[in-house]
């Protein structure tokens, strides 16, 4: 008997052909795996050979959706997986909204498009029957509109993700827009779409989800929906969404503003961009921003108009910390405009505000002159400027040709400011700034993607200077695997569900009896094979796994006034070492070992482990001659 709560089948699209087909996902897959972002990984690190061009036909978008997604409250997520062209990492980035619920219900719990078709198309996924369809129509046309005309035209009640135009222009930080305000938003996988001339995937089902023990489920689900409905911890993102995290951010001295050059910033500065500053722009959302299943219903949205345009946003903080704070503008109005051209174009906000804050203190410190490149731009805070430069890199033309690059090939490119790139493994750094707590910056540098404030929080509210860094790795690496079973199983962290909650919810959908640390060991094999794909790319250890030079600058006033990320760099190296020591990697080189792989149950991959070893062993050997 197979194990419920899933389909148990994959969707496999070649845009090449223009051939689909359906195949069996094994039991034994789903139950290692769980689905989402290591059920993606898993599938991507087998089909997906090191050294792929990540915009060549030979890369694969994998969309996996969450295991028990469409199923418990709160769980709309889906995992898009390939490699990014911006820092040729495997790559995961999860998004929400309805893609994840309504492509299981059309029957599939992974699909995977490969090869490039020749001509724009978008793919049509409906109960169970694929199509691939034109998209002459709609390339050249930006996110809001392909959004209303698909779901106008194809499906009112469908769920929709596409690119904009920067996917198409091939931006390396273009994201994958899904409903027209969630984003797939790291690593470029939007580029990677607009590679293959895939406009759009739009997916609808109104089929049910076999659930094991369905009397049980449902008895749980109303009482955890009541609970988080009503949680005092789920309050202040119930009123708030996410906001907040700026008046937090920057008491703590967490905040990237300006640049990352001033963590702390006062504040009342701080509220002219949180819910207090932006709150006046809000309505009622339409029914695709507020899903009925979820009990927070943490989305925000405003509609207004600013620059001679109406418009309508979904705001976040990690939006409007990077493309406010960081580049210096606190006017709400800009930054929720910001926000929208961002969605609109299909870039990340994070890399994008990034990049564009690292151009303005080159601007501010007078190391370039924007007139060169034929650009009126200022520095921080010229709002004017950075809407112009947001256009340009949307359209790649003019300085837009080398910021849509990124931060670390810009600055590689322009042959300065290279120590003023807030990047890791080239991803740009998103909204937190590691030296307002301990132990955080090492999540950064060791993350499979580069920088991302989603691969692990230490337990502790200390700063760097509080202690070593070494006493709250253990706590890190155990909220990494908390969140990977997050994105697995398509659960919102903003539903701060219970180890119990989790398992109850898995077992009963499924029909299967594990306990957390059963769910836990997917995130390990994901980690794992994820680490060994990408030193076999040679884009990660033993040089890649460091933070950029400012997090080594002591912060210069708040109550981290003093703080580098760490106490010093052997503090560093050490918890480094714990870190490896903790996954079983080896204790210098940062790659599983392979009575580790064995203990995963993946020892399918310890040839593979072994070249990496040899290659990272044999690359150090060369460079210390």
């Amino acid at each position: 008997m197979r194990i419920m709560g899933y389909n148990g089948k994959l969707l496999r699209v070649n845009l090449s052909t223009s051939k689909t087909c359906i195949e069996d996902i094994n039991d034994n897959i789903l139950e290692m795996y769980l689905g989402g972002k290591s059920l993606g990984v898993a599938y991507f690190y087998r089909e997906v050979p090191p050294g792929t061009d990540p915009l060549s036909p030979s890369n694969k978008v994998i969309l996996a959706a969450g295991g028990i997604s469409g199923l418990a409250p709160g769980s709309s997520k889906a995992v898009a997986v390939s490699k990014s062209p911006l820092t040729r990492l495997l790559t995961d980035s999860s998004f929400g909204d309805y893609f994840s619920p309504l492509i299981r219900k059309a029957g599939f719990d992974v699909m995977i498009v490969e090869g490039a078709s020749k001509d724009p198309v978008y793919i049509y996924v409906n109960n169970g029957e694929t199509e691939i369809r034109s998209a002459e129509k709609l390339w050249g046309k930006n996110n809001s509109e392909v959004a209303k005309k698909l779901r106008s035209e194809v499906n009112e009640k469908a769920s929709i993700i596409s690119i904009g135009r920067a996917g198409e222009k091939l931006v390396k930080y273009a994201n994958i827009i899904a409903d027209s305000q969630r984003a797939a938003g790291r690593g470029g996988l939007g580029a990677v779409m607009g590679s293959k001339k895939l406009k759009a995937i739009v997916a609808y089902g109104d089929q049910d989800i076999p659930i094991a023990s369905p009397d049980e489920f449902r008895e749980l689900w109303d009482k955890l929906y009541e609970k988080y409905r009503t949680s005092e911890k789920t309050a202040d993102s119930r009123k708030h969404g996410t906001l907040n995290g700026i008046v937090y951010s920057s008491q703590t001295g967490m905040s990237p503003s300006y640049n990352f050059r001033k963590p702390y910033i006062p504040l009342e500065l701080a509220e002219k961009l949180s819910h207090k500053g932006i709150s006046e722009f809000e309505e009622e959302p339409p029914w695709w921003i507020h899903g009925k299943s979820c009990p927070v219903k943490c989305a925000r949205y405003t509609k207004l108009s600013y620059a001679n345009e109406e418009f309508e946003v979904k705001p976040e903080y990690e939006n409007i910390a990077m493309l406010g704070a960081a580049t210096g503008i606190f006017e709400p109005k800009a930054v929720l405009y910001l926000n929208y051209l961002a969605n609109n174009y299909g870039l990340d906000s994070v890399s994008l505000g990034n990049t564009i804050a690292w151009f303005l203190e080159l601007v501010e410190e007078k190391l370039i002159d924007p007139k060169d490149f034929d650009i009126e731009v200022e520095g921080f805070g010229d709002i004017e400027g950075v809407i112009k430069l947001v256009e340009l890199i949307g359209e790649k033309k003019g300085i837009g040709i080398i910021l849509s690059e990124g931060v670390k090939k810009a600055s590689e490119l322009l042959g300065m400011g290279e120590d003023k790139a807030i990047h890791v493994k080239g991803l740009e750094a998103p909204a937190w700034d590691p030296r307002g707590l301990r132990g955080f910056a090492l999540s950064y540098a060791t993350a499979d993607v580069g920088a991302s404030h989603l691969r692990g929080w230490p337990e502790t509210r200390d700063r760097p200077m509080d202690g070593s860094a070494v006493e709250v790795v253990e706590s890190l690496a155990r909220d990494r695997d908390r969140k990977t079973v997050f994105d697995s199983l398509g659960l919102c962290i903003f539903i701060p569900y219970t180890d119990d909650e989790i398992v109850k919810l898995y077992n009963y959908a499924t029909g299967l009896d594990v306990d957390i640390e059963d769910l836990y060991l997917a995130s390990r094999r994901e980690e794992s094979l994820a680490r060994i794909h990408n030193v076999l790319d040679w884009v990660t250890p033993p040089l890649h796994d460091t933070i950029p030079p400012r997090w080594w600058e002591p912060e210069e006033e708040g109550p981290a006034r003093g703080s580098k990320a760490f106490i010093n760099e052997e503090d560093f190296k050490a918890a480094l070492r714990k870190y490896y020591e903790i996954r079983g990697w080896h204790p210098e080189y940062g790659v599983p070992l392979p009575e580790t792989l064995r203990e995963l149950g993946i020892s399918w991959a310890e040839n593979e482990a072994v070249m990496a070893i040899m290659g990272v062993e044999l690359r150090t050997s060369w460079m210390e001659k």
